[in-house]
C-alpha cells in the first residue's frame, strides 16, 4: 500500500523544508509513499527551495497552481495529482510526529476509509493534545464515528485523519475555493460518508498556531470568509439532523457561534478600511448578503448579524467612520 501526502504552501520557505523532513522521517522504513506539494502562486522562493530539496528527495512532487485560489484548491488539486491508496493533507507550518507510523500500519490492517490520529497543538501558552475522550475498540462508520464523537471535534482538522483515495474519489466531496475556513464543514460532510473508520490512540501530527499565516491577515475577507463558513455549518446540521442528532447540534452551535462572532462592530473596525472597501461591491458581497439574510429569516440572530445583511449601506458607513476612530483609541491605549 502507498500513502500520498498533500501539502498546499504559499510563501513556505521558511517552514517547508522541517515539514518534509517529519514525514520523511517518519516514513524511513517506507519507500512506498510521495510527497504531493502545490504551490498558490508564492512571491517568495518557496518555489526554489522545493526544487532545490527535491533534488535529493524523489518523493517529492511540485506542482503549481495558474492562479492564487486559496488552500482549498491547492488541496484539490494535490487529490487529482496523487497516486497513493491513502493520501493525507498537511500544513506546510506543521509536522509529521512519531505517532504517524502506527496509523499508518492501522490504515493497512484496517484497510479503513478513514483513519483518525491524535494531535499535538503548539499555542503561544504550550502544547495542548487533541484527542478523544475514551478510545473506541470497534471500527465505527462515521455517521456513529460522528455522532459519539462530536463533543471532541472530531471535525475540527483534516490533517487528523489519514484517507483512502479511492473512497475520497466515490464521495467527490470537493473543499470550497477561494475562500478562507474551508476546512471543519468539508470534514464534517466526508466524516458522515465514511463506511468504517479507525482510531490510532497516538499522536501523529503537530498543529502549529501560526499568526502570520494567510488566515490571520488584516482584511475584511477574513470575517466574511468565517460567516460564510459558519452558514455552511447550520446548512449542513439541517441535512444531517435525522441521522446525525448530536453531530447536528454541534454543527449548528459552531456555525452560529462563528456567524455571531465574526460579526461584531469590533471586527468590522479591526482592519484598515483602505485595504478592503472592494468587499462591498456585488460581485464579492451579494451572493453571501443572500444567504445571510436566508439564515436570519431562519434561526434567530442577534441585531448587529441583521443590521449587517439588511443595511449594508448603514454597515458601510459605520464601518468607514468608525474605523478610524477605532485605530486611533486602539492607538491611545497602547501608549
Amino acid at each position: 500500500m502507498t500513502i500520498s501526502f498533500v501539502i498546499p504552501v504559499y510563501n513556505g520557505r521558511n517552514t517547508i523544508i522541517p515539514c518534509i523532513e517529519s514525514i520523511c522521517a517518519q516514513m524511513k522504513d517506507n519507500s512506498d509513499y510521495e510527497i504531493i506539494i502545490v504551490d498558490d502562486c508564492s512571491n517568495d522562493d518557496t518555489r526554489e527551495v522545493i526544487t532545490s530539496y527535491a533534488k535529493s528527495c524523489p518523493q517529492v512532487k511540485l506542482f503549481c497552481q495558474p492562479q492564487n485560489r486559496r488552500q482549498g484548491a491547492a488541496r484539490n488539486r494535490g487529490l487529482k495529482e496523487a497516486t497513493g491508496d491513502y493520501i493525507t493533507y498537511i500544513d506546510s507550518d506543521d509536522l509529521v510526529l512519531d505517532g504517524f507510523a502506527q496509523a499508518w500500519s492501522v490504515a493497512k490492517e484496517t484497510n479503513a476509509d478513514m483513519i483518525y490520529g491524535y494531535m499535538e497543538i503548539e499555542r503561544p501558552n504550550g502544547l495542548y493534545i487533541h484527542k478523544l475522550s475514551a478510545i473506541p475498540d470497534i471500527i465505527m462508520s462515521g455517521k456513529e464515528f460522528g455522532e459519539t464523537y462530536c463533543a471532541d471535534g472530531v471535525f475540527y482538522y483534516p490533517p487528523s485523519f489519514i484517507y483512502k483515495r479511492a473512497f475520497m474519489e466515490r464521495i467527490n466531496i470537493p473543499f470550497i475555493e477561494e475562500r478562507q475556513h474551508e476546512d471543519r464543514d468539508w470534514l464534517a460532510s466526508v466524516l458522515v460518508q465514511a463506511e468504517t473508520v479507525a482510531v490510532c490512540p497516538y499522536t501523529t501530527y503537530r498543529y502549529t498556531m501560526n499568526l502570520d499565516s494567510t488566515c490571520h491577515a488584516l482584511r475584511y475577507s477574513t470575517i466574511f470568509d468565517h460567516v460564510a463558513s459558519g452558514i455552511r455549518h447550520i446548512d449542513l446540521s439541517e441535512q444531517l439532523k435525522a441521522d446525525c442528532p448530536k453531530l447536528s447540534a454541534t454543527l449548528y452551535a459552531f456555525g452560529m457561534e462563528e456567524i455571531h462572532h465574526s460579526i461584531r462592530l469590533r471586527n468590522l473596525t479591526k482592519y484598515p478600511w483602505a485595504d478592503n472597501k472592494h468587499l462591498y461591491d456585488a460581485q464579492h458581497l451579494r451572493p453571501l448578503m443572500a444567504d445571510l439574510k436566508r439564515m436570519c429569516r431562519t434561526y434567530p440572530m442577534p441585531i448587529e448579524v441583521r443590521i449587517v445583511a439588511y443595511c449594508p449601506l448603514l454597515t458601510k458607513a459605520t464601518t468607514f467612520i468608525a474605523s478610524p476612530i477605532a485605530k486611533f483609541v486602539r492607538k491611545r491605549k497602547h501608549q
